[in-house]
């Protein structure tokens, strides 16, 4: 019985002492970002070739505020949809973003973060047909209640070639 009672006080110590998880963590994510971009976006713009563009954008904390989850959704006739996370990655302590869509694409893009109002998630894929590809997303605030998002792409990652631009504003 004493055995007994001495490896329960001995689960019941470690278990207390050791550390677990936390339930509340602070974001990594700056602050200045987190303010700016949480909630509703309707935007406009076009693509190269001048055919317009419209979409719906929303930003809002998930996973005890690591990740900042966007989601992404062209109005008709465009029908591109994506959902990202935007957070610090836990190792590197690099910006990551994580982007999936619905032409069962997903794509990890990296960045230097939030910088005098400004967001570059660059990236870099291999495709078989094109070889090796840059894309990047460049988010730029205009004012407290703007930004401008642009999607480019380049075969060098120096040389860029614009994909589409929208102007978002807050609902």
């Amino acid at each position: 019985m004493k055995k007994i009672f001495g490896i329960f006080l001995m689960l019941l110590f470690t278990t207390t002492i050791t550390p677990g998880q936390s339930v509340s963590q602070k974001s990594n994510l700056p602050d200045g970002l987190l303010n700016f971009f949480v909630g509703n976006w309707t935007g406009r713009g076009e693509f190269a070739n001048g055919k317009k563009i419209s979409a719906n954008l929303s930003f809002e904390l998930s996973l005890d505020s690591t990740w900042l989850v966007s989601k992404h959704t062209d109005i008709l006739p465009n029908k591109y949809k994506a959902i990202s996370m935007w957070g610090v990655d836990a190792v590197s302590e690099q910006f990551v973003a994580y982007t999936f869509d619905n032409f069962r694409g997903n794509r990890k893009f990296v960045s230097n973060g939030w910088k005098n109002g400004k967001l570059i998630l660059t990236t870099q894929e291999y495709y078989p047909q094109r070889g090796l590809m840059f894309q990047h997303f460049i988010y730029k605030k205009l004012s407290d209640n703007s930004f401008k998002m642009t999607y480019e792409i380049s075969s060098d990652g120096i040389s860029w070639t614009l994909g589409d631009y929208l102007i978002f504003k807050k609902n």
